[in-house]
């Protein structure tokens, strides 16, 4: 749905994912890869700087580079993307106030009337693959009511964090005492992050239902789904006196509905329930432990919290279901997750995808699904990082020191706390240099405090001061980066 942005933030955005990859980069290096003038990047940066703060873009004598102060991540720096940007806060305006004329709306956005209906203009063509219009006359959202929702949820999640939805907080302190009752009558353990995304989905799906968008329809609850929330006259009439609005049984249908009819598994034993009686969440639910037992065969890694797992897995799979479009706006946390740990273990993604393709054989895995997938085995599999991190692939390093015996062992020891199993680190035994030399084909990389020593077999050569500086570190990790991606090639 980036593609709903302005060329302009278009352009930023580039910079920003840029510079997020590679640190201290030339502004003719920055031009040459984007093909933009260094002119148009100059204004970029100055703009992503005005409004991505305490965020920035800095130069030195090396080239640009971004600069994250250490209590921020780099999720500020998209949300401010999303807030700067014209395009997202018209969707977020109308899908919140639904009384604006072309001139309140374009008052509100500081924009002119002739803009607001080029940026309407361009954004109708971005969201037709999705079934969505902004209807001009009145200003509303229309379409798949399905991907509006998900649309909203992605971009308030984006821009201002699941736990800072913005919404009236008596509306979600209401909305958080019905959840805790429906979790709690239905067996239901949620955690924060369970709660908050379940909250910040049923007040997008309220909005529209208030709105009139979506139709309250005759509920059809299974037997097995507790409603006695509805008969509880303490919350029904808090629920009305803050949403206006009577919660009756379809009401209540129509918000917890998109879970009960893809089947959800509120927990295991219901799961078991769903399985007994509809033989296609059978099928997959045999699939999936399929799945899941292969991988920790071919991974070598036991599971010790099997049940949450399934009961997670196949939730991702029945609520992906009829819902084709990406996960995210501008940033995939998931993927950006799933990347950073499978650079360090390839071998469990590419185990993955070869056990997907065996298990489901002919099934369409989207890359969205498979990073979800990927994502939720990385963090519900217990101690699964644990024991990627002991299979990690380690090399030879060598220390060359014109110290003592036990300086070297000193240097060894905090290369050892800093670097663990990746390293197999050796203090030299021979007394001359080259003697030394004979036998430095032995290592992938050899650690000296001598300036210039290079050998002719090549094994990397990283010169440290008398104790490891943060540069020297960083050395070394470029060293092990390096060696271990050629050798997984």
């Amino acid at each position: 749905m980036k593609n709903c942005l302005s060329k302009q933030h278009l352009r930023q955005l580039k910079i920003i994912n840029l510079l997020h990859e590679n640190k201290n980069m030339t502004l003719d290096k920055i031009s040459y890869t984007l093909g933009f003038n260094s002119r148009t990047l100059r204004k970029d940066i100055e703009q992503i700087n005005s409004y991505a703060a305490p965020i920035e873009i800095l130069s030195s004598k090396n080239g640009f580079y971004l600069y994250i102060p250490m209590n921020y991540n780099i999720d500020h720096i998209y949300a401010s993307t999303l807030k700067d940007s014209t395009e997202f806060s018209l969707i977020e305006e109308i899908f919140f106030n639904e009384n604006h004329s072309i001139d309140s709306l374009s008052e509100k956005l500081f924009i002119s009337s002739s803009t607001l209906r080029r940026t309407i203009s361009h954004l109708n063509k971005v969201l037709k693959k999705k079934k969505i219009k902004v209807n001009s006359q009145p200003l509303i959202l229309v379409g798949d009511e399905a991907e509006i929702c998900s649309l909203m949820i992605h971009l308030i999640e984006e821009k201002y964090g699941i736990a800072n939805i913005p919404f009236p907080k008596i509306q979600v302190g209401a909305l958080d005492k019905i959840l805790t009752w429906v979790a709690k009558a239905n067996n239901q353990r949620m955690d924060f992050c369970e709660l908050n995304r379940l909250r910040l989905w049923i007040m997008i799906i309220l909005t529209r239902v208030r709105n009139g968008h979506i139709q309250t329809t005759e509920a059809n609850f299974p037997a097995d789904v507790d409603t006695s929330l509805l008969k509880n006259k303490v919350l029904t009439g808090l629920f009305k006196s803050v949403f206006k609005i009577e919660l009756t049984e379809e009401v209540a249908y129509s918000l917890f509905g998109m879970f009960i009819k893809n089947k959800f598994a509120f927990n295991y034993e219901h799961l078991e329930e769903l399985m007994a009686h509809d033989d296609s969440v059978k099928v997959l639910a045999e699939r999936n432990l399929q799945l899941l037992e292969a991988l920790a065969t071919k991974l070598e890694i036991p599971i010790e919290n099997k049940e949450h797992i399934l009961i997670n897995i196949y939730n991702i799979a029945v609520l992906a279901t009829n819902l084709e479009s990406e996960s995210y706006i501008l940033y995939n946390t998931h993927r950006a997750l799933v990347d950073r740990i499978t650079n360090q273990h390839p071998y469990f993604i590419d185990t993955l995808n070869e056990t997907i393709k065996q298990v489901f054989k002919n099934s369409k895995y989207t890359t969205n699904k498979l990073d979800s997938l990927a994502y939720m085995l990385l963090t519900h599999w217990r101690n699964l990082a644990i024991h990627l991190q002991t299979r990690t692939p380690s090399i030879d390093v060598g220390i060359l020191l014109d110290t003592d015996i036990e300086h070297m062992a000193l240097i060894r020891d905090e290369l050892h706390a800093r670097f663990s199993n990746k390293f197999n680190l050796s203090i030299t035994e021979e007394f001359t240099l080259s003697a030394f030399k004979k036998k430095a084909s032995m290592y992938d990389v050899i650690v000296t405090n001598i300036p210039g020593l290079s050998f002719k077999n090549s094994p990397m050569v990283v010169c440290i001061s008398m104790f490891p500086t943060p540069l020297d570190i960083k050395n070394l990790h470029n060293c092990y980066d390096k060696i271990t991606s050629t050798s997984n090639k």
